[in-house]
């Protein structure tokens, strides 16, 4: 079957090629009667409109960007931060007219990996800015941006950024906890690399040569981690990697840390869903969160505050507004940008008895 073209309406109707072209795509040069005409002379050709990915092709633009994730896709839609996170920067690119595209891509998954490298997309998203997808869109010559500085070296290393300083807002937590006469402390955090056994206990120094040994993996709560650390030094701190970062594994990581004779006084996990999980293993057994073991968390949630959750609020919105708007303006000078956190203080920590 020929294909019609704009050609061939215009040469039925007698008029120019770029008159056909106007009616699609600029209908504010024509007369309301002219383009009525020319759409149906067109849609008695049997031609339906100019070809998207001719269109690309010519203007090297698709008007899409990808939002990458290490986890399921379903995860997206299931944790409370990445669905608030989500949904600003749809809205942004909504008002753009400009679609999504996600992409879930594990680490180590090289056949996920290969699909950054064939994706259509004017630019990539992701919560952190050493995730093998994201280092490959860089690699692709791609615009970037992340929303977790995955560490230190980050802040001057390649790519844009929305972030908090998570690294301080740490040290405040523990500066907090230390305040409250805390000598014993629990830290939960995701299991950092794949194949390591969950719900394993290690010493803080223990669990960093585990994470350096294994480098090549992503370890996005780094700089939580190493500010809890630096800010706790020189008392009792445990490191738990319990898996993945939900309310489930928090729950589950109860067990054992609270079925022990010298459970500690305070707990603090690395998210907020985290930190929910292992409040209800404290109910579930008649324990009081900030009573028997002070908790607190990261990240700010609503659901944090009918829990009484000690907790780090961070803009969760605000990152996926300007992750959006840094994508869709490339001429923006603001690049790197650092937003405010704050240390909410709940009922779930209180001084140790």
């Amino acid at each position: 079957m020929v294909r019609v073209t704009q050609q061939d309406i215009a040469k039925v109707m007698g008029v120019s090629v770029m008159t056909v072209s106007n009616a699609f795509n600029r209908p504010d040069q024509l007369s309301p009667d002219l383009r009525t005409r020319v759409l149906e002379r067109a849609a008695k050709m049997g031609y339906t409109g100019p070809d998207a990915i001719a269109r690309q092709l010519r203007s090297g633009k698709t008007n899409t960007f990808a939002v990458a994730f290490e986890e399921k896709l379903s995860y997206a839609f299931s944790d409370p931060f990445s669905v608030a996170w989500l949904a600003a920067f749809s809205e942004v690119m909504e008002e753009h007219r400009a679609s999504i595209m996600l992409l879930s891509v594990p680490a180590g998954d090289h056949e996920a990996l290969a699909a950054v490298q064939d994706a259509a997309v004017d630019g990539i998203a992701g919560l952190c800015g050493n995730q093998p997808a994201m280092i490959r869109a860089r690699e692709r010559g791609m615009p970037t941006v992340y929303c977790t500085l995955a560490s230190r070296a980050d802040v001057d290393g390649s790519g844009d950024y929305v972030v908090i300083d998570d690294h301080a807002a740490a040290l405040e937590m523990a500066a907090l906890l230390r305040r409250l006469g805390h000598r014993r402390v629990f830290l939960l955090v995701e299991t950092p690399y794949p194949g390591q056994p969950s719900m394993v206990e290690y010493r803080a120094d223990e669990f960093r040569r585990l994470v350096d040994a294994n480098a090549g993996y992503l370890f996005s709560d780094d700089l939580r981690l190493s500010g809890l650390v630096e800010g706790l030094q020189g008392l009792d701190v445990t490191v738990v990697g319990v898996g993945t970062n939900s309310r489930a594994a928090g729950h589950a990581a109860g067990a054992l840390v609270l079925d022990r004779a010298d459970r500690p006084t305070a707990v603090v996990a690395i998210s907020d869903v985290m930190a929910l999980g292992f409040m209800d293993a404290l109910r579930q057994r008649d324990l009081v969160p900030g009573v028997d073991v002070s908790v607190a968390g990261f990240d700010g949630l609503p659901e944090t505050a009918e829990a009484g959750l000690t907790t780090i609020r961070q803009p969760v919105r605000d990152k996926g507004r300007l992750a959006a708007e840094l994508l869709l303006d490339p001429g923006r000078k603001d690049r790197r940008i650092i937003l405010p956190h704050e240390l909410i203080v709940r009922r779930s920590t209180r001084p140790v008895a």
